[in-house]
């Protein structure tokens, strides 16, 4: 990208330092086809009308063919080493291990149990009864005679005769209602009638009565009883005892057995590997091409002879840049 983009500039540069090149009076630059301008005073100094004269009217924009260089990118095919992963299928050589069966002879120690009889001299327990006076506590059920007392509350009261007033009947009460305003005086007061009523005078008095019953009961007796008891006794025997021992008995056992061992074989794997490969690619360049084209150019005309006095005539005495300097427009 930075490539193409200086190209671009330097490209840019050239056409416009083409473009701005003046055309020169002898280059056969045909007639203005615009109006003539008003007469420009001399820049430079130069000639006769440098000191304000008037110059002859300046001619229009002329057209000129300039060859032009320009950068043209061309694409051209082009061979290029590139590496590449690629899968390749190698042999080797692998070793595997396998199991195989293989009988071996060897010599072993074998304990064998060999029973042996002897003679032993035991102590041994034998049980013998004996009867033995024990005493033990006896359950027996007696009857005794318990006296309780029982007490009883008892009411040894009495009758009496007392007077106690009585009460006014119903008669009596509307008698002294009808007859409460026939005497004017105040009556003086009568004592209230009694009677006699016999009453009954409570005398309580508690009272014990003892009473004697037969009880049962339980008691633990000491009894002396005959008890058989079987004891222990230690006695001294003769036995014979049957024991076995150890005893090793060498002998050949074969067998089979299973040994590794390592075997070789061809195995086939995939590898990648860097591999440099020959590839056509398409590449664009830039190539200089030099093209006609025609720019505008500004000229006196003919009649103005401010133009080639000033700018120094159209021999080939006058210098390019001053003319392209001084010239008038």
């Amino acid at each position: 990208m930075i490539r193409q983009s200086v190209r671009k500039s330097l490209l840019a540069s050239v056409v416009m330092a083409a473009a701005a090149l003046p055309v020169r009076a002898e280059d056969g630059v045909p007639a203005p086809l615009t109006a003539p301008h008003p007469p420009t005073p001399a820049i430079g100094g130069h000639g006769p009308h440098a000191a304000g004269a008037p110059c002859g009217a300046p001619c229009g924009p002329q057209m000129r063919t300039v060859c032009v260089t320009q950068w043209v990118p061309q694409q051209y095919e082009t061979c290029r080493t590139v590496y590449r992963q690629q899968c390749f299928q190698e042999k080797y050589t692998a070793y595997r291990t396998e199991c195989v069966p293989q009988t071996v002879t060897r010599c072993v120690t074998v304990n064998q149990m060999v029973p042996e009889v002897r003679e032993v001299c035991k102590t041994v327990c034998v049980p013998v009864t004996t009867c033995e006076q024990r005493t033990v506590m006896k359950t027996v059920t007696v009857c005794k005679p318990v006296t309780t007392v029982t007490r009883k509350c008892v009411d040894m009261g009495h009758y009496e005769c007392r007077e106690v007033p009585c009460s006014e009947g119903f008669m009596t009460r509307m008698r002294k209602h009808h007859h409460k305003g026939d005497c004017c005086e105040p009556c003086p007061p009568c004592p209230p009638p009694t009677k006699t009523v016999k009453v009954w005078v409570p005398n309580k008095v508690w009272v014990e009565t003892p009473c004697t019953r037969m009880v049962r009961s339980t008691e633990c007796v000491p009894t002396t009883v005959n008890v058989q008891v079987c004891r222990m006794v230690p006695q001294q025997r003769v036995e014979r005892v049957c024991s076995y021992k150890c005893v090793p008995v060498q002998k050949n056992v074969t067998c089979t057995v299973m040994t590794t061992r390592c075997v070789p074989y061809e195995a086939c794997r995939t590898v990648s590997r860097c591999v440099p490969v020959q590839e056509k690619v398409v590449c664009c360049r830039m190539v200089p091409h030099t093209v006609e084209k025609q720019v505008p150019v500004e000229t006196c005309c003919e009649a103005a002879p401010c133009c080639t006095t000033s700018c120094g005539g159209s021999g080939s005495g006058g210098s390019f840049f001053h003319k392209a300097k001084h010239c008038c427009h």
